[in-house]
């Protein structure tokens, strides 16, 4: 639902627009994501441009997992579902929002999910949470790891606005889980950690 009618290309061009002006941005490695078939994106998260960014670069339909909060004040909540979005409540399991996520995935969409949960207060990558990596091996979607570079000096968290700083956008090779049989609830949970773990160490890399 992102970009794939006229109404979104056009949104979408002004980001190219207002970003390569006021930032400088540079994309690399946009062809890494899969033209086809489900494909969750996975960027590190430090600021609200975040979504806007990383989706700039993609050239397919999207959907977003979103903070619950954006969607308690009205305006915002137009704005986030116009582009995509879906509330999820980090601070507890969503069930809704995990039907959501499965949904767009088995329709073959593409979704946006920030595995750390929340915005990095001091621009450094946080663990990344497991609950994404079960979606992608449930509906067979392929992970896309996404580095966010220099966001952190354009728009911190503690800072009101954003400042006219260089970001760079890295889309890394896609991460293929495939089916796997496991021994028990541990051989699986662990599975998944090491899948988690290459997710957040390919954010780390340029």
């Amino acid at each position: 639902m992102f970009i794939l009618n006229n109404k979104f290309e056009f949104f979408r061009w002004i980001a190219v627009v207002y970003f390569t002006v006021f930032h400088r941005i540079r994309f690399y490695g946009y062809k890494n994501i899969p033209a086809t078939g489900p494909v969750i994106i996975a960027p590190n998260h430090i600021s609200y441009y975040d979504p806007v960014i990383v989706g700039t670069g993609i050239m397919r339909e999207m959907e977003i997992m979103a903070w619950g909060r954006l969607f308690s004040i009205p305006i915002l909540k137009r704005i986030v579902r116009f582009f995509g979005g879906f509330p999820v409540e980090i601070s507890k399991v969503d069930k809704s929002a995990y039907v959501n996520a499965l949904k767009t995935l088995y329709n073959g969409k593409v979704l946006m999910v920030f595995p750390e949960g929340g915005r990095s207060i001091d621009g450094r990558i946080k663990t990344f949470k497991l609950g994404f990596v079960r979606i992608a091996f449930k509906t067979n979607a392929r992970i896309v790891p996404v580095t966010i570079v220099g966001v952190y000096e354009a728009w911190p968290k503690h800072k009101k606005l954003p400042r006219p700083k260089k970001i760079s956008v890295y889309y890394h090779k896609p991460i293929t889980i495939g089916k796997h049989e496991f021994a028990d609830i541990k051989a699986k949970h662990e599975f998944f950690e090491k899948i988690t773990n290459s997710c957040c160490h390919s954010t780390l890399c340029k």
